[in-house]
């Protein structure tokens, strides 16, 4: 609705019930009033149908036919599955974090184990591209009210297309964002002191008229996306926030790079990779991940080398 390139995505209902009982016979007789063929055909192939509540790719299916279609219909069971227009082919994946109004564009893998799909990599896109995946993110979160969430987007031709934006309790674990990881924890103390200084109260009403009456205009998308980031940046009081953190929280970055080169540091990521690792694996991985931190606090040490 307001110009965002998304692929062509629609719900479908799942293949089985897991409790005949708890669906309404009108529910279930309905629910199968549609052609599962046709639905493919409106979407476009290639096509994937992956779990609507996300997963990490789970089950998620590439569709490149009727036949394929039906096959990872029947083999979804009792899954809600969404189906998406591939975007074919593309030449970056990223995931944007948005906590409050900063955002945060890491270079994605999905094909990668759980533990490698954020991916360390610098100059991957150029400054305008880096924006706007910034305003993506944080429009996306504003319009739908989330102080905290991920958008993915996949480029093809130029173009960023979010496919899976929706993510209002994304992936935290440093055995997930290991080089991220300290800047998703600066960015939530920051955010979480801000509001608890300010007493900011969650809005539970969405806002969407305002973003609607942009969407009518007669204007190019990169023009309506700046008028829907002013509405974000005013929905997350961003002015008074990079006041707040210039003013009371100076010091965050110094504290930050001191605390994740500590013992303490290390003994945070072993806690949390003995609760999801191979007793075997502990000392390796935790080796690994606290060694990836490190990496980011020479990078960080250097950052505020250069800033100041």
């Amino acid at each position: 609705r307001l110009g965002f390139p998304i692929p062509e995505t629609w719900l479908v209902p799942p293949k089985e019930y897991p409790d005949e009982a708890d669906f309404p016979v009108t529910t279930r007789r309905n629910n199968r009033l549609f052609d599962l063929g046709e639905v493919g055909e409106q979407v476009g192939y290639p096509l994937f149908m992956k779990p609507y509540d996300g997963g990490a790719w789970r089950g998620v299916s590439r569709v490149t036919d009727d036949r394929t279609l039906r096959a990872a219909y029947d083999s979804s069971a009792r899954q809600i599955m969404h189906l998406q227009n591939a975007v074919d082919p593309f030449d970056l994946f990223v995931r944007g974090i948005g906590i409050g109004p900063q955002v945060n564009v890491i270079k994605y893998d999905p094909t990668a184990p759980l533990h490698a799909r954020y991916v360390v990599a610098f100059d991957f896109v150029n400054g305008a591209e880096w924006a706007r995946l910034q305003k993506y993110t944080r429009v996306i979160n504003a319009f739908f009210c989330w102080d905290y969430n991920s958008c993915e987007s996949l480029r093809k031709d130029g173009v960023f297309h979010p496919i899976d934006f929706a993510n209002a309790c994304p992936d935290s674990q440093v055995t997930s964002l290991h080089f991220h990881f300290p800047w998703m924890v600066k960015a939530m103390i920051r955010w979480s002191l801000f509001c608890a200084y300010t007493k900011r109260k969650p809005r539970l009403t969405p806002q969407w008229d305002r973003y609607f009456e942009i969407a009518d205009m007669d204007l190019s998308f990169d023009e309506k996306l700046d008028r829907y980031d002013a509405i974000a940046r005013e929905y997350f009081d961003a002015d008074a926030f990079e006041e707040f953190c210039a003013t009371h929280l100076r010091q965050l970055d110094e504290v930050a790079l001191e605390f994740f080169g500590t013992e303490q540091a290390k003994e945070i990521v072993r806690a949390k990779v003995a609760a999801l690792f191979p007793k075997h694996e502990i000392d390796l991985f935790t080796d690994h991940f606290f060694g990836l931190v490190q990496f980011w606090r020479k990078t960080e040490a250097e950052r505020i080398g250069a800033a100041s």
